[in-house]
Order: C-alpha cells, then sequence, then structure tokens
C-alpha cells in the first residue's frame, strides 16, 4: 500500500516469490509520480483509491483496478500499469461510448500513455526506459501499416462491425493516438493541453461523443474544425 502525494491510495497485489516482484514492489511509488504529472495534465483522479493486481492474461482495466500479467521487466510493468490506467479516465469517468467510439477511449488513452512513458523517462524514474523526440512514432508506425494494408475503415464504424480485428485495433488504438497528436499539430500545443483539461472537467461521468470532443477543442483554439 502507497500513499500517493495528493492522497490517492494506490494498491499492488501480487503473487510472493514471482521473479519480478521487486519490480511490483517499485510500481506503487513510480504510479505516484505519474499521477502527479497525470492530474496536473489530464485531470484530477475521481477516486480515492487503485489496484494494480497480478493476474489475467495481460492487463485489463476495471473501476478502480487492473489486472497485469506478473512477469515483466520494470519498462513493460509501468507501461502497461499506465496504460490501463488512463483507461479510469477515458472510460470509467468520461464514460466513453467503446461500441461507437472506440478510439475516444483506447486511442486517447494511448496517446496518453506514450506522453506519461516519456515524462517518466525524462526524469529518470523507470531504469531503462529512454525520453524520445517524438514518443508517437511506434504509434504512427502501425497507423502507417493500417493506411498501406487496403483494409482500413472508417474511424466511425461500429466496433462490431469492423470485417477485421486487424483493422478495429489499429483504429482505436494507433489511429485514435494519431488523431490527438495530429489535434495538437493543427491547434498547438498550449491549447491542446488546455483542451485536454476542459474536456475531462466538462465532460466527466456525462459519456461525451466525438463531436463534444472537436467542440471543446475549438473553444480553447478559436479555430473552426468540423473538417
Amino acid at each position: 500500500v502507497h500513499k500517493a502525494h495528493d492522497g490517492t491510495i494506490i494498491r499492488a497485489f501480487y503473487q510472493p516469490g514471482d521473479r519480478t516482484t521487486e519490480n511490483w514492489e517499485r510500481l506503487p511509488a513510480i504510479m505516484d509520480e505519474a499521477l502527479k504529472f497525470i492530474n496536473d495534465k489530464y485531470g484530477k483522479y475521481a477516486f480515492s483509491e487503485y489496484s494494480f493486481i497480478q493476474g489475467g492474461d495481460g492487463g485489463m482495466e476495471y473501476p478502480m483496478a487492473t489486472l497485469i500479467t506478473g512477469e515483466r521487466n520494470i519498462v513493460s510493468l509501468v507501461g502497461v500499469a499506465i496504460h490501463e490506467w488512463m483507461h479510469s479516465w477515458y472510460q470509467m469517468i468520461l464514460g466513453s461510448n467503446e461500441s461507437l467510439y472506440a478510439w475516444m477511449d483506447e486511442g486517447f488513452t494511448d496517446f496518453a500513455t506514450q506522453d506519461i512513458e516519456n515524462y517518466l523517462a525524462g526524469e529518470n524514474l523507470v531504469p531503462g526506459l529512454k525520453k524520445m523526440d517524438n514518443p508517437y512514432l511506434q504509434t504512427y508506425a502501425g497507423y502507417f501499416n493500417l493506411a498501406s494494408s487496403g483494409e482500413e475503415e472508417p474511424m466511425s464504424t461500429h466496433s462490431d462491425h469492423f470485417s477485421s480485428n486487424f483493422a478495429y485495433g489499429l483504429a482505436a488504438y494507433s489511429k485514435g493516438a494519431v488523431f490527438m497528436n495530429q489535434m495538437e499539430y493543427v491547434i498547438g500545443k498550449p491549447a491542446l493541453d488546455k483542451g485536454l483539461l476542459l474536456y475531462f472537467n466538462t465532460w466527466k461521468f456525462k459519456h461525451p461523443n466525438s463531436n463534444d470532443v472537436i467542440r471543446i477543442m475549438e473553444k480553447v483554439s478559436g479555430l473552426e474544425l468540423d473538417w
């Protein structure tokens, strides 16, 4: 159990004796450092605690908890932990509808994950994690793979109606993150940072749709973005 800087209780549940126990012991303190950055940039975490639990078959988010497989090095464990926790913002608190707008959860979560990991790397808080000039290179590579495959489908496609999991996954994760990074390119980083907070604080617990995101970014930038 770790009490974060803002009073949030961060818990880690793991199997004693696992060869990665040391990494799990270090995780809560690293997540506290991540939370300082997240609260400032993406909106304040709305609940009193969060639990990282060894289990499952990869990483899966739930309200106030995630299951993560234990056999991970520290870079992998931190990366998955951040991604799953950021779902608390874009899925659990904002209440994005993943059937209609999966990219508003997975894509925005992916965008935030790369940003937060790069912050931790810059602060030398995770051994082996290197700061990058462009933390979204891998994200763009995923999108380029989709765009050149001939299998790309509109992001407005209902999640259950994609022809392949390949097209769905890259549209939801990579293309959703590219959308947010391109938004930064169009309106500028100061406006995007302001928009991220305004979006969260305006729409938390209210189930925003894609138009709501655009309207927020128009408001903070003074630009028309209906195109």
